[in-house]
C-alpha cells in the first residue's frame, strides 16, 4: 500500500501519466469530429465481410479479398458496439490510434527526454489523423501500427535485457505476426529487426544471439499465424486464405511498371507535402543531429525503420496516401529529435525558454494543423469525404445503398459491377458473387479470364434481384481481360430494367435520378450519367 503511494508521489511517474493522458485526449480531439465520415471503398469491403462473419461465413472461401483476416475480425468486434456502424468502426480506429500514440511515447523515451517524447507522440497523433493521408478511414495501416510499435519496444527491451530476453523475443515476433495479420508488408519489420539485432545487442557471441533472435521471434510469429492457419483449416478455407492473401498478392506486386510507380509516388508526395514538408525537414535535422553527436545506434534504428517502412509503402506500386501512414512513427520520432536539436541551436539560445519551445512547436505542427482545421470545425462529414477523395462519390453511397434496400427484399442478392462493396453493407444485402469488388478480375493476372468466367457462373446461379453498374477506371487499363465487361452488359440488357441513374456534374455534385421507364429519358443539363441501378424484369 505504502509502495503504491510512493510511486504515485514520484514526480516522474506523475509526469508520465500526465503526458499519456494529454496524448490520448489530443488523439480524441482530432478524431472525434471525423467519426461520421462515410466509408471509403476499402472500409466498405471490410465492413461487409465483418457483417457476414456474423452469419458464419468465412473470408476468402465465401468472399474474395486480398487483405489478411485481422482487419475483418477487428471490424466484427467494432460492429458489436451499440453505435451507428460508421461511428463504431471509426471509434475502434480512435482507440487503436490513441494506444499507438501512447506506445510511441514510451518508445520515444528510449531516445529523448520526456517533453520531446510527448511531442513526438503528439505529432504522430496529429499526422495520423491528417485527411491528406486519409487518416479518417479505419484502414489496415491504422491497426497495423500498434503491434508494430509495440514490437519495436519489445525488440529494444530484449536487446538491453539478458534476464527476460527469450520472452521479449517471442513477444516481438508475435507482435510482428499480429501486424502482418492486418497487412502483409508488416513482415519486413522482422527482417529489419533481424539485421539490426547484432548491432543493438551488447556483448560477444553476436552470431549466436542473432540466431537466437531469429528462432525465438519466428516462434512468436509462428504462434500467431499457426493459430490463424488452424482456424481456416478447420473451416475448409486454408487454401483460399493462402491463394488470396499470399499467392495473388505476389502477382499483384508486379502489375505496376516502374515508370508508373514513380508517377504515382510523385503525385502522392505532392499532396502530402502540404502537411508534412516541415516535418520532413525536421526529421532530416534529426538525422544530422544524431550523426554529429555520435548516437549511431539511435541513428541506425530510426533510419533503418524509416527505410523499411518506405519499402512497405511502395511494395504495391500504387502509393495511395494511406500507405504512407506506415512511415509516421519513425518520421515523428526523427522530427522530434530534429526539433530538440533546433531548440538547442546556438542562434535560438538568445531567446527565452518558452519562446524557443513555442517556435519549435509551431514549426512542427503548423502545416498539419492548418490542413486539419477546416475538417474539424467547418466541413460536415459528407463535405469532408468529398474533399479527401475528390474523384469519388463515397458521400452518396449511403443514399444509394438505401435505394437498393428499398427495391429488394432482405433475402435478395445484389450484383455490383464496380468496386463499391460499401453499397452491399449499407443495403444489408448479400452479393451475387464472391467478388464483392472486381479488382481481382481485372489486371495482368494469369487466371483473370478463369476468375471472370467463375464470377459469371455464380451470378447466373444466384439470380440477383438488383444490379449496380458503377465501373472503375482501373478495370480498363491496357491489357486487362474484358470478357466479364461484355458479359455483364449483355446480362443486364437481357434480364434487368433501369431503376435509377447516378449522375454527376463537373463540380462533383452527384444525384440519384429515378427512371421514368422511357429509354430516351433526358438527363438534366450539366449532368453526366456515371452509373445506374437495375432491378430484375418480371420478378
Amino acid at each position: 500500500m505504502s509502495l503504491g503511494v510512493l510511486r504515485l508521489r514520484d514526480p516522474a511517474a506523475k509526469w508520465t501519466i500526465l503526458s499519456v493522458t494529454v496524448i490520448v485526449f489530443l488523439t480524441a480531439a482530432v478524431r472525434v469530429p471525423l467519426l461520421g465520415v462515410p466509408f471509403e471503398r476499402d472500409e466498405g469491403e471490410y465492413a461487409y465481410i465483418a457483417w457476414r462473419l456474423g452469419h458464419h461465413e468465412l473470408p476468402y472461401r465465401d468472399w474474395i479479398d486480398q487483405k489478411p483476416p485481422g482487419i475483418f475480425w477487428i471490424y466484427r468486434l467494432a460492429l458489436q458496439l451499440p453505435l451507428d456502424p460508421i461511428y463504431s468502426i471509426h471509434c475502434m480506429g480512435l482507440l487503436f490510434s490513441a494506444t499507438s500514440a501512447g506506445a510511441l511515447f514510451f518508445l520515444a523515451r528510449r531516445f529523448m527526454s520526456r517533453p520531446w517524447a510527448a511531442g513526438a507522440a503528439a505529432l504522430f497523433a496529429i499526422l495520423s489523423a491528417d485527411p491528406l493521408v486519409q487518416g479518417t478511414a479505419a484502414n489496415t495501416e491504422l491497426f497495423m501500427l500498434l503491434p508494430l510499435i509495440l514490437s519495436q519496444l519489445a525488440f529494444l527491451s530484449a536487446a538491453a535485457n539478458d534476464q527476460r530476453r527469450i520472452l521479449l523475443l517471442i513477444l516481438a515476433g508475435a507482435l510482428t505476426g499480429i501486424a502482418v495479420a492486418f497487412k502483409q508488408v508488416a513482415a519486413i519489420n522482422w527482417l529489419f529487426q533481424l539485421v539490426l539485432w547484432p548491432i543493438m545487442v551488447a556483448g560477444e557471441k553476436r552470431l549466436r544471439t542473432t540466431l537466437s533472435f531469429a528462432g525465438w521471434s519466428a516462434a512468436g510469429a509462428g504462434v500467431v499465424w499457426g493459430s490463424i492457419a488452424i482456424y481456416f483449416f478447420l473451416r475448409q478455407g486454408l487454401g483460399d486464405l493462402v491463394d488470396n492473401v499470399f499467392t495473388h498478392n505476389l502477382e499483384y506486386l508486379h502489375t505496376i511498371p516502374w515508370r508508373v510507380r514513380l508517377r504515382f509516388c510523385m503525385n502522392t508526395l505532392a499532396i502530402l507535402a502540404r502537411t508534412q514538408a516541415l516535418v520532413w525537414i525536421l526529421s532530416a535535422a534529426g538525422l544530422i543531429a544524431m550523426c554529429l553527436t555520435g548516437r549511431m545506434k539511435c541513428l541506425l534504428f530510426l533510419a533503418g525503420w524509416m527505410v523499411t517502412s518506405m519499402v512497405g509503402v511502395g511494395a504495391s506500386g500504387y502509393f495511395f496516401p494511406h500507405y504512407f501512414q506506415q512511415l509516421l512513427p519513425a518520421l515523428s520520432l526523427m522530427a522530434a529529435l530534429g526539433a530538440e536539436a533546433l531548440y538547442g541551436a546556438h542562434f535560438l539560445k538568445r531567446n527565452p525558454v518558452w519562446s524557443r519551445a513555442a517556435i519549435v512547436s509551431t514549426l512542427s505542427v503548423i502545416m498539419p494543423v492548418v490542413v486539419i482545421y477546416p475538417f474539424l470545425f467547418t466541413y460536415t462529414p459528407a463535405e469532408a469525404v468529398k474533399r479527401i477523395y475528390p474523384d469519388n462519390f463515397f458521400a452518396e453511397m449511403p443514399a444509394l445503398g438505401r435505394r437498393i434496400a428499398r427495391v429488394t427484399g432482405p433475402d435478395d442478392r445484389v450484383f455490383i459491377f464496380g468496386a463499391e462493396a460499401e453499397l452491399l453493407f449499407y443495403a444489408q444485402r448479400v452479393s451475387a458473387t464472391r467478388y464483392i469488388f472486381l479488382f481481382p478480375l481485372y489486371g495482368p493476372y494469369r487466371n483473370a479470364r478463369e476468375r471472370q468466367m467463375a464470377a459469371t457462373r455464380e451470378i447466373s446461379l444466384n439470380r440477383p434481384a438488383a444490379a449496380v453498374w458503377f465501373p472503375n477506371q482501373l478495370f480498363f487499363l491496357p491489357g486487362s481481360e474484358q470478357f466479364f465487361t461484355g458479359w455483364t452488359q449483355s446480362y443486364l440488357k437481357e434480364n434487368f430494367q433501369i431503376d435509377a441513374y447516378f449522375t454527376a456534374n463537373q463540380n462533383g455534385t452527384a444525384d440519384i435520378i429515378p427512371s421514368t421507364g422511357h429509354q430516351d429519358q433526358p438527363v438534366p443539363d450539366g449532368q453526366a450519367v456515371i452509373g445506374a441501378t437495375f432491378v430484375r424484369k418480371n420478378r
